[in-house]
């Protein structure tokens, strides 16, 4: 589980930014939507609001960037590539300093304490610290290419200091190297799930492997019929031939256009809808193939619920971009819920940028689990929470605040009629 991330000096973003997910102690709310860790009270979803280009994609684009260079950085470089940082570029202030990434996260009962500093020649700092029993211990320190390692925290790391690169993490070269400890962060970190809302389809296949499996198809199936999208069932089916075997009953020149358009067709998802006779009784059952009939809103929610239900069923973590892109704010809501519900008994968390201000519903979050963000006069992104905002109102409506121009993090848009005013037609 995530206690926060924290970024500096990267992109839109200058001086340090902090989501934090340990709970605020806000007697309105008690303990709901609020997981329970070890010591620590997390809160099981965020949600980050601002107008176009404040800087909501930058932060979560840091976490993905975070991960990736954890996951890859021993592996997909060579000595001499750059570092892909892309530091601060509006004010002198920040000119040849490096990006700072750091995030506090739970596996198992270990807290953990993990962050870098690094430019795009090099690695200036990396450390790890783990907390047990309520007290930090440092499990390695690196300043440049000088290393203080706890071999006795870091089994089997010996010599490995040497072997890393000065545009390498320590830790990535660690879990390529079988240590223990490091694999298991590794592995922890590629399990969160980043998703960009309107490219979705890269994840389609965890929801098919979920379809084709007897103890999961079922339960696929409830989260279509739930969001009362018109789709009784649905399946997935695949041609039981390949284009080999078939290529000579097409012309030679026509083989390459039949190859992409079978390869395309040959795996079909098949959506089940209600036919009506004319007396508006039902008749049957038709068929349709997905791809071809649905909306481009059911599309992303099937192409997502896999991560739904795994991250769920497994506690994982669930970054989404463009939350309510082609969502109905209502099918958001529900998944916003599901997240946060005190029913389901599991650890998975939800971190979303979105524009939906229906979603700002006193009802369903608490005011830390709420993030605005936007830029200040250098151009660079700020973050607040609600919670930091006093109300006199114990049931102040969110969503007419924020519109309203309260919490900040709104576009102040001047009417777009005027321009044409001058304007001649052609």
């Amino acid at each position: 589980m995530i206690l926060y991330f924290k970024v500096a000096n990267y992109k839109s973003i200058s001086e340090p930014v902090i989501l934090n997910f340990n709970a605020s102690s806000i007697e309105q709310y008690e303990d709901s939507n609020v997981i329970y860790a070890n010591d620590s009270r997390l809160l099981k979803s965020i949600l980050l609001y601002g107008h176009n280009a404040s800087g909501k994609s930058k932060i979560l684009n840091a976490i993905d960037y975070f991960k990736w260079f954890i996951n890859n950085s021993a592996t997909e470089s060579q000595a001499g590539d750059e570092i892909e940082v892309e530091p601060f570029k509006l004010s002198e202030l920040y000119k040849g300093k490096p990006s700072l990434f750091e995030m506090g996260f739970i596996i198992g009962k270990t807290k953990y304490r993990y962050g870098f500093e690094a430019d795009t020649k090099k690695i200036h700092k990396e450390w790890l610290l783990e907390n047990k029993i309520k007290k930090e211990y440092p499990v390695f320190l690196r300043i440049n290419q000088e290393f203080d390692i706890d071999f006795k925290r870091f089994e089997n790391s010996d010599s490995l200091s040497k072997r890393t690169r000065e545009n390498a993490l320590f830790l990535s070269v660690a879990a390529q190297w079988n240590v223990k400890k490091a694999q298991i962060i590794d592995k922890w970190f590629n399990k969160i799930f980043n998703i960009h809302g309107i490219d979705d389809r890269n994840y389609r296949k965890v929801t098919i492997d979920l379809l084709n499996n007897d103890k999961y198809s079922n339960l696929v199936n409830k989260f279509i019929q739930r969001a009362d999208l018109g789709i009784s069932n649905i399946d997935f089916f695949e041609i039981p031939f390949t284009f080999e075997e078939i290529k000579e009953s097409f012309p030679e020149n026509m083989r390459e256009m039949a190859r992409e358009t079978f390869e395309s067709e040959s795996k079909a998802i098949i959506s089940i809808h209600s036919r009506f006779n004319g007396k508006n009784e039902f008749s049957g059952l038709e068929p349709f193939v997905f791809d071809r009939a649905e909306s481009d809103g059911t599309k992303k929610y099937f192409n997502i619920i896999g991560i739904l239900i795994t991250a769920i069923l497994e506690g994982r973590i669930v970054i989404i971009d463009e939350f309510d892109a082609r969502l109905h704010s209502l099918l958001s809501k529900a998944i916003i819920k599901l997240f946060n519900s005190n029913q389901i008994k599991s650890k998975a968390q939800l971190l979303v940028a979105s524009h939906d201000t229906a979603l700002l519903d006193n009802e369903m979050l608490r005011k830390d689990q709420i993030y605005f963000v936007e830029k200040d006069f250098k151009g660079a992104s700020k973050v607040t929470t609600l919670a930091e905002f006093k109300s006199r109102e114990k049931d102040n409506l969110f969503n007419e605040s924020y519109l309203g121009g309260k919490y900040g993090g709104i576009p102040f848009i001047n009417d777009l009629e005027s321009l044409f005013n001058n304007v001649k037609e052609k």
